[in-house]
């Protein structure tokens, strides 16, 4: 174990390899799922407008579409 600073909010915490804290990595999560119930329901929203019905950062968009989750 090791101390490490969370990629997203910058809080200090104890980890072995991941790389966000609890709270941030649950609020991925959700945003995750948010972002795929949307895209599964309206498969041809664009990158905007799932922007503005989901509320979720369009950062946070992208980076889950090159992670392909």
């Amino acid at each position: 174990m090791s101390l490490s600073n969370c990629e997203a909010c910058g809080k200090l915490f104890i980890t072995k390899f991941e790389k966000r804290c609890k709270p941030c990595a649950q609020l991925l999560l959700d945003e995750s799922h948010k972002v795929k119930d949307y895209v599964r329901n309206h498969p041809g929203a664009t990158l905007i407008e799932v922007y503005h019905e989901t509320g979720v950062s369009l950062q946070t968009i992208k980076d889950l579409i090159q992670s392909n989750e």
